[in-house]
């Protein structure tokens, strides 16, 4: 059973409300029952195994059998500039960027973006994967729910978060770097975001653009790789760094 997600404002004393749009998950999709027992979790690192005592029209009411407080906010936070993939990809890569454990997901609009979503349809876009993001931290059992931003061009990533964040970028053939070899351990500090590119890669001007704003212009070798393995991919290659994993 997943650890679904709460509000600390839905507990009072010993017993916690939860209405929709969980509760619409819970009593229509799970079906759950009077008596039975979940994991619930909330923003402040805190899970809480609970039972639910009372199931009505609207709600769910249950009460707390036991809480566990989480371990301590890892002290680097992963941050992912995705450019938009088409089709299912971008939901696939959201949902296993979540389970990887990335803090951010900015979905990038670069020049070889295929799927532009228009202008009326943004905020109905960053929704979505907001929601494929909360059923994949519940899923893999995070702590926390990754925020997803709403779509932006390349330009405006570098006025978006901290200005001292270590920043680079997957640039194909004309990175002098292995992102194995990037400066960064078990004692890295502070934010660290990735920026991949689309299907069709990034445009020379692209490539400049990220130079300029002193990016880290870094390769997976010599292979290759679809947007979404090569994101996937990467993530790995940075919890290893990070001593997230291994």
């Amino acid at each position: 059973m997943p650890v679904f997600f709460i509000q600390s404002s839905q507990i009072s004393d010993d017993a916690i409300t939860i209405d929709d749009p969980l509760f619409s998950h819970l009593s229509k999709s799970l079906r759950v029952q009077k008596d039975e027992t979940l994991w619930v979790g909330d923003e402040q690192r805190v899970r809480y195994h609970v039972r639910v005592n009372r199931v009505d029209s609207r709600s769910l009411r249950a009460t707390i059998l036991e809480s566990v407080h989480g371990p301590p906010v890892p002290p680097a936070s992963i941050v992912l500039a995705q450019a938009v993939l088409k089709g299912d990809r971008m939901n696939w890569v959201i949902q296993k960027a979540t389970e990887l454990g990335v803090d951010t997901i900015i979905p990038l609009l670069t020049a070889r973006v295929i799927v532009h979503p228009p202008a009326d349809r943004i905020r109905r876009f960053q929704e979505r994967w907001q929601r494929i993001v909360v059923d994949a931290a519940q899923q893999s059992e995070q702590w926390t729910i990754p925020d997803v931003a709403a779509p932006m061009a390349l330009a405006e990533l570098f006025d978006h978060g901290t200005p001292d964040a270590l920043r680079c970028a997957l640039v194909e053939r004309d990175a002098r770097q292995r992102l194995g070899a990037l400066p960064i351990n078990h004692e890295f500090r502070g934010s660290l975001v990735l920026i991949v590119g689309p299907e069709g890669g990034w445009t020379p001007e692209e490539v400049q653009h990220l130079r300029d704003h002193h990016v880290h212009a870094v390769s997976l070798g010599d292979v290759i790789f679809r947007g979404e393995t090569a994101t996937l991919a990467a993530l790995s290659i940075i919890h290893h760094r990070l001593g997230n994993v291994g």
